[in-house]
């Protein structure tokens, strides 16, 4: 894999214990049949510092505690979370996509993972991300451009089909106001015809650079795509120390990061 197997840390910026806090659900968008956009603002004014591409364990209605990784940028008012419903019919996720309502107050605590933007770093990016694998993509992309990131940044964001695809006008968007980003949305499985790329995330990223060195590279989602896709980086010429992953398997996350 050209990484290493690691269990998340403790730690929020700057070696902070993470904490257990309240929060209360501030606004609800369903993106997809499937996902959530959930978003919480703290219970007590105090702001939730994390770095972008961490994630928090989150507890709704009770229910045992789910990782989910923050979407919003550090800084903003509120955390943003995309939370997908995998159709078990039960636990947090399901909870949160289908019956958490405006108002209701959920436990926090975090910030957990390092597999974060690494803002020292000027040069190209490649972020690709599968699923609601956005959420910490959307938080490194926005907050490296909100930065004043100047390089080129490359989005690619891949879904099963048409239905699947969220935040696509957003991100078009964002990229007129960021000439330096470009946004492109991969279909697996389309029912047809259609504006956007075919065929799994990662290889469709990786074929259309000839070299990657130089590049940091930013993976969140599925097990099989984090997996597979890591070892075409590497083919292409980045380095193993500039690929930072993190993979999301059913139940609580193990991440698996490489890089540093």
């Amino acid at each position: 894999m050209g990484g290493t197997m690691v269990a998340a840390g403790a730690n929020g910026p700057a070696g902070a214990l993470a904490e257990e806090r309240t929060f209360t659900v501030s606004e609800l968008i369903q993106a997809t049949p499937d996902v959530r956009i959930v978003r919480l603002v703290p219970a007590d004014g105090r702001p939730f510092d994390f770095q972008a591409g961490q994630y928090a364990r989150v507890g709704f209605a009770g229910l045992p505690a789910r990782d989910f990784s923050i979407a919003s940028r550090p800084g903003e008012p509120h955390l943003e979370f995309h939370i997908r419903d995998a159709g078990q019919g039960t636990g947090a996720a399901h909870y949160a996509v289908r019956h958490l309502r405006p108002g209701e107050r959920v436990v926090l605590s975090g910030p957990l993972g390092d597999a974060t933007l690494k803002p020292e770093h000027r040069g190209p990016i490649l972020a690709i991300a599968g699923g609601s694998g956005l959420a910490p993509v959307k938080s490194i992309v926005e907050t490296a451009l909100e930065r004043g990131h100047a390089g080129p940044l490359h989005l690619y964001f891949g879904v099963r089909t048409a239905r699947d695809l969220y935040l696509d006008g957003h991100f078009a968007a964002l990229g007129q106001r960021h000439p330096n980003l470009s946004f492109v949305p991969v279909l697996s499985e389309p029912a047809g015809p259609g504006p956007w790329r075919t065929g799994h995330v990662g290889p469709a990223a990786v074929a259309d650079f000839a070299d990657l060195s130089g590049f940091k590279a930013y993976l969140a989602g599925p097990p099989a795509m984090v997996e597979g896709t890591v070892p075409l980086l590497l083919e292409k010429g980045i380095a193993a120390v500039d690929i930072h992953a993190d993979a999301f398997y059913t139940g609580n996350r193990t991440p698996q990061r490489t890089g540093r």
